[in-house]
Parts: structure tokens; sequence; C-alpha cells
């Protein structure tokens, strides 16, 4: 009797789990849109005008082709982007932020670009 009465509440749990959007997976990289990714967006073109403004690189943001955040001790964005070098040639890059504001220089990018090695900065916030 009570073996049958865990195997219904387990189903119950099971199809629960099951009817849930997976839009929001708990600790996992979510797809940026709309609002989201403006301000995504406004995060890439933060650090790349901080970064260009001391040690570089100098790159400038041509197209965003896609966008993730996930949070990690802060907050992780992920972006495929082509970005426009100094010298006017754009590359397809894959570049992270990963933000954690309360500290000093709280802000780490990585730039992983087709053909080139991978570069890692860190800014203030």
């Amino acid at each position: 009797m009570i073996s049958a009465k865990l195997f219904v509440l387990f189903g119950c749990v099971i199809a629960v789990v099951l009817a849930l959007p997976n839009e929001h997976l708990v600790g996992g990289a979510t797809p940026l849109s709309g609002e989201d990714l403006k301000q995504a967006q406004e995060e890439l073109q933060n650090s790349l005008t901080k970064l260009a403004a001391g040690d570089g690189p100098a790159y400038k943001i041509s197209k965003v082709n896609s966008a993730s955040s996930q949070v990690v001790s802060g907050t992780l964005y992920k972006f495929n982007a082509d970005l426009i070098a100094g010298n006017k040639e754009v590359k397809n890059c894959n570049v992270e932020i990963w933000s954690q504001r309360w500290l000093p220089e709280g802000i780490q990018v990585t730039f992983d670009c087709e053909g080139e090695e991978k570069i890692v900065r860190k800014h203030s916030a």
C-alpha cells in the first residue's frame, strides 16, 4: 500500500518536473533576447571601451550573433560576435565577460578570436 502511494507520488513529481519550462535552468546558461540582450550588449560595449582606453585590445562591435548569461559567483556573459579590430578587419570572436563587481578588478574579459591566441584582460566596474 505504501509503495503504491510512493509510486504515484514519484510519478506526479516527474510529471511536474517535465511540465516546467526549461528556459531557466538553475545555474545553467540562458540565451538572451529583448531587453536582456540589450543590457548584455551594453556590458560588452562598456568592457570594450574600458579595455581600448587601457592595455587593449581595441575592438568595436560589428554584430552580436548570440549571447547568453549564467549566474556563477557573479554573472558570466558569453557572446559570439563579429568585432572590428583597429585595422578595420572584422573578426569572429567568442567573448566571455565574468562580472564580479564587488571586486576591485572584478570584470574579466576573455577574447577567443578565430586564428588568434586567447586574450584575457581585467578591468574595474
